[in-house]
């Protein structure tokens, strides 16, 4: 089986690539949007006792949904019972009156609580509420941030709406910074362990993949059911690891079947598939039936991280046992182009050859 899916690639080597390559750029554009979709929390049962009773709270207390907290603090010293203090905060908060789907505003000059006040009286907060679900919440948030600004005082934003921005993110922006260390670092140890920058580039060409991949899947995913935030870290970390440790698999078969077919690279791609490609399989149905397994649990954040972990795993495996081979077969002995060892033995060569000629 293995084998004949080897042969039929190397025949269609130019379509499959082709393919692969529509793939690629299809996620990129289309499953990178799922990061608008992420919902942060998903700790809970949602058939809990408890859970429960914290989603009948509002509805029975009246009690807003969403609550954004708004700290203000002085910055020259000035205390809450100053009429300037007072006249800022008031300011402040009367740009979110009539803002859609803003709901009751509480603070301290609304109710005289000294709660409201820290103990050095420099410091003050607010609570407003917001109505609607989470999606409504991140919207008029979006909107009410430019409005909650003051030259007189310095104002913070805390509270769930605040809370889930930020986490949102902080997610993207670590994501970014993972990618922009890890992959150089994978891409020099890929050039010496393979020694040929060719060799050394398909499995993190595999790995964006894979990445990417499991993004669409999500993205389509969160069409239909909830996807956490956590699971974006899921992909990162499995797609990346996996497509590159499967690459290793594929291209090092390769390359030791190119030397035992003499450059026979149809029987080469055959015999590489018929065993490394059967290993990849086993190895990715195992690892994504494992993670799919975290769909038995209620909570929303260990299901998406299941489905993504799943997802990342398949899309490596098909990866690797379609595009990988296509792009073998199209290099073929020339997968071992720009070999970095070729260069330190010709810089050695030319080293001896200068010191003969100096005695």
């Amino acid at each position: 089986m293995f084998s004949a899916l080897g042969r039929s690639i190397y025949r269609r080597r130019w379509v499959v690539l082709i393919a692969g390559l529509v793939f690629v750029v299809v996620s990129g554009l289309f499953g990178t949007s799922v990061f608008s979709r992420l919902k942060s929390g998903g700790f809970y049962d949602p058939g809990a006792d408890s859970t429960k009773l914290m989603t009948a709270i509002p509805e029975k207390l009246g009690r807003d949904e969403g609550v954004l907290l708004v700290l203000f603090t002085s910055n020259d010293g000035a205390k809450v019972d100053d009429a300037q203090y007072k006249l800022a905060v008031q300011t402040t908060l009367g740009r979110l009156n009539g803002q859609e789907d803003v709901g009751k505003i509480t603070d301290f000059y609304n109710t005289g609580a000294p709660q409201f006040v820290s103990n050095d009286r420099r410091s003050t907060y607010a609570v407003v509420g917001f109505t609607g679900n989470e999606e409504a919440h991140k919207k008029t948030l979006d909107r009410v941030r430019p409005l909650l600004s003051s030259d007189r005082l310095q104002v913070r934003l805390g509270g769930q709406p605040a809370v889930t921005e930020e986490i949102n993110k902080q997610v993207t922006q670590d994501l970014e910074t993972a990618e922009s260390v890890t992959f150089p670092i994978l891409a020099v140890l890929l050039v010496v362990i393979f020694g040929s920058l060719i060799a050394a580039a398909l499995p993190l060409a595999i790995g964006g993949t894979a990445i990417l991949g499991a993004f669409l899947i999500l993205r389509i995913a969160s069409d239909y059911t909830e996807v956490s935030v956590f699971a974006i870290n899921v992909i990162t970390m499995l797609g990346l690891g996996l497509a590159i440790d499967y690459s290793l698999f594929v291209v090092n078969r390769f390359r030791e079947e190119l030397v035992r077919q003499d450059g026979d690279v149809s029987m080469a791609l055959a015999r590489t598939m018929q065993t490394a490609g059967r290993t990849v399989v086993f190895s990715a149905l195992t690892v994504a039936v494992s993670l799919f397994s975290l769909q038995v649990f209620p909570q929303m954040f260990l299901k998406s991280m299941g489905m993504g972990g799943a997802a990342a795993a398949l899309v490596a495996m098909l990866a690797t046992l379609t595009i990988l081979p296509a792009a073998l077969a199209l290099l073929g002995t020339r997968v071992n182009s720009l070999s970095v060892w070729s260069v330190f033995r010709r810089g050695s060569r030319a080293r001896g050859s200068s010191g003969n000629e100096n005695q």
